[in-house]
């Protein structure tokens, strides 16, 4: 089979040279720094909130230089304009990744905070209906256990309005609760390495976690590697990790992140192997929708992390810092764990975890600052599953690259290019 002809060679590398240089993602966890002891004196209410500091950045190229190349580049490009203005979009977007990893460096969380928004948007009224809904049944369920968690958490929830959600929850396959308990990380290695093979995914390898600081399985497409977290911090989870859910972990990473990267270089269209702009909630929302498929769920994916974000930016009229938010989700895991075999100290560190991920790349001291990225991921997960349950037969479709199906545009564009067919 001949290699289609490309449209954007030229554009693609001069863009790799831009966006290699600074990813917000990467940066935070290379340079995010919380002491222990910062932590237990947090936890056993010694201090407000922890101080997150942050490496200095030490620009080691002319990052200026590789804009004006770029930008010379897109003037001297023949590739078609609907081609062009992908790679507009996504530079802008660039540009504002810079400006939040700028804004974290100097500690101005509100600059970071709009730069934030720009990028991946605020919590939004529609889905905070739908969290509050879930919020309030979850305590009705709860009632006579943990009653302080039930009443704090209904005083947020029921000033929410909610009576015109039309996000159905039942459309998720019911969770799987058999499965052998996985007893080494040698076991998760070797199950993401068969759904490397099984994805037919050549020259990539699953990486371990020596340092123990890494807490959530990744993907780096540069590096053509699956990150997975050192067993200390697999078994600390607060759910039992088994082989289901290790195959359906695997199915998220290998069999969405790894093998849209690896279908793009295949095509016609460069940019999908980088993402384009605003890719990032069709990703998400695909990878979760596979990993629900095998592993099945009571909840769309990321719920834990909306409500997190809603608390925080105040969707309910009372904006919080990270001590507050965490109280409360504290509150929320002591009623989702009750059921599972967990302690006390795992509840602790689910809280702690996810305030740390919505609050990464500020200062940690700023009520209502916060890094927006996690609420793609249930608007992304909704999203799927309704584009899905309409049109089941654009499945494979989603895998042609990094490009957000829930985006008419992105779809109209790759239609226009002849890379997908009409829907």
């Amino acid at each position: 089979m001949n290699q289609p002809a490309v449209f954007d060679e030229d554009l693609s590398s001069s863009l790799r040279r831009v966006v290699s240089y600074f990813d917000e993602d990467e940066w935070l966890l290379d340079n995010l720094k919380i002491k222990y002891e910062e932590k237990e004196q947090f936890l056993n209410n010694e201090i407000e909130n922890p101080q997150f500091k942050y490496r200095q950045l030490t620009p080691h190229v002319d990052y200026t230089l590789r804009l004006d190349e770029f930008y010379y580049c897109m003037n001297q490009s023949q590739a078609p304009s609907v081609v062009l203005d992908l790679y507009s979009r996504k530079l802008e977007k660039q540009l504002l990744r810079n400006a939040l990893i700028a804004a974290s460096i100097s500690k101005d969380d509100e600059s970071f905070f709009r730069a934030s928004c720009s990028l991946y948007g605020k919590p939004k009224k529609k889905y905070f209906s739908y969290v509050a809904k879930r919020l309030l049944m979850l305590c009705e369920s709860k009632g006579e256990t943990h009653k302080g968690s039930v009443r704090r958490l209904k005083k947020v929830a029921s000033k929410i309005n909610h009576t015109q959600v039309d996000i159905d929850v039942t459309m998720l396959p019911s969770p799987i609760t058999t499965g052998r308990q996985i007893k080494s990380v040698k076991e998760v290695e070797n199950i993401f390495k068969s759904t490397l093979e099984r994805c037919e995914i050549v020259d990539w390898s699953v990486q371990v976690d020596e340092t123990n600081t890494r807490t959530i399985f990744a993907v780096n497409p540069q590096k053509k590697t699956i990150f997975v977290p050192s067993e200390e911090k697999i078994f600390s989870r607060p759910k039992v990790m088994t082989d289901v859910a290790v195959q359906a972990l695997a199915e998220h990473e290998v069999g969405v992140h790894a093998r849209r990267y690896f279908e793009a270089q295949k095509g016609p269209l460069k940019i999908l192997e980088i993402g384009l702009d605003s890719y990032l909630a069709g990703e998400e929302g695909l990878a979760s929708y596979v990993q629900q498929q095998i592993e099945g769920s009571d909840e769309f994916y990321g719920f834990d992390r909306y409500l997190a974000a809603c608390l925080a930016v105040g969707m309910d009229g009372e904006v919080r810092d990270f001590r507050a938010v965490f109280s409360l989700m504290l509150d929320y895991y002591t009623l989702v764990l009750d059921d599972k075999d967990t302690d006390k100290i795992a509840t602790y560190n689910a809280a702690w975890d996810v305030c740390v991920r919505i609050f990464r790349g500020t200062t940690g001291q700023s009520a209502g600052l916060i890094f927006t990225k996690d609420i793609v991921y249930m608007e992304g997960n909704i999203g799927i599953w309704n584009l899905l349950s309409e049109k089941p037969q654009v499945f494979e479709s989603l895998f042609v690259g990094k490009y957000n199906p829930l985006l008419s545009r992105h779809v109209q564009t790759l239609q226009t290019l002849e890379i997908l067919e009409q829907w």
